[in-house]
C-alpha cells in the first residue's frame, strides 16, 4: 500500500528524514493546483512527502484524496508564535480584504460589538498597539484577505 506524508509548519531537517523515511519525492503545496499535481502523482504510483502552506480546506481535501490512494501520516509542525481564534481569524482575514468593521460584523452575522471584542482581543494575542499593525501581523501569520 502506498504511503504519504503531509507536513505543514515544518523545518527543512524534518522533511529530509520524512523523505528519507519513505525513499519518496518531495512536493510543495502552495495551492489548488499543487495538490492536484501531487494527487497525480500519487495515482502514478509514488510515495510522496508533501510540504504544504495550502489553506486549510486544500490541505483537508489534498489528504482525503491521498487517503482514497494509500496511507497518509499528516504531521502539523510546532506553532511558533500567537494562536487566534477561527472567529478571530475569520474577522482579520474580512478586514485584510479592506471591509470596514461593521461591513465584516454583518458578514460574519456578529453584533458590532461582538466584532469589536473579536479584534481587541486579537489586537492583544498579536501585541499589537493599532488595527492596522494587527493587520499587517495577521498577514505575516498567513491569514487572506477574504471578501
Amino acid at each position: 500500500m502506498a504511503r504519504f506524508i503531509v507536513l505543514e509548519m515544518t523545518d527543512a531537517a524534518t522533511v529530509e528524514a520524512a523523505a528519507a523515511e519513505l525513499d519518496a519525492e518531495v512536493r510543495h503545496v502552495a495551492g489548488a493546483d499543487d495538490a492536484a499535481q501531487a494527487v497525480l502523482a500519487a495515482v502514478r504510483g509514488a510515495c510522496i512527502v508533501v510540504i504544504t502552506t495550502a489553506p486549510r480546506e486544500v490541505v483537508d481535501e489534498l489528504c482525503d484524496d491521498l487517503g482514497r490512494l494509500g496511507t497518509v501520516d499528516h504531521r502539523i509542525g510546532p506553532v511558533h508564535g500567537p494562536t487566534l481564534s477561527p472567529e478571530e481569524r475569520a474577522l482579520l482575514a474580512r478586514l485584510l480584504a479592506g471591509a470596514t468593521l461593521g461591513d465584516a460584523a454583518r458578514a460574519l452575522h456578529i453584533s458590532r460589538r461582538t466584532a469589536d471584542r473579536r479584534l481587541a482581543a486579537a489586537r492583544a494575542t498579536l501585541a499589537a498597539g493599532s488595527t492596522p499593525e494587527a493587520l499587517r501581523r495577521a498577514a505575516e501569520l498567513g491569514i487572506h484577505p477574504v471578501e
